[in-house]
């Protein structure tokens, strides 16, 4: 499960992300669940389904001190 306003790391490229919101997108004329996200690194947004976000990113561990 996707969690929002928390730190994902693309597998390929190793930078992170924050996912921002839910939302929709069209995907072969069927509406499919969405995350809005951003790079950490600046203020471009980007939208993927769900589960393709699943698939190429990693949720951060934070680690207790």
């Amino acid at each position: 499960m996707l969690e929002l306003n928390k730190t994902y790391i693309h597998y390929k490229n190793n930078k992170p992300y924050t996912t921002l919101n839910f939302c929709k997108v069209q995907e072969n004329d069927i509406w499919t669940e969405s995350i809005i996200y951003k790079p950490n690194d600046c203020e471009e947004l980007f939208i993927r389904t769900c589960k393709e976000f699943e698939l190429k990113f990693i949720k951060e561990e934070v680690t207790k001190k």
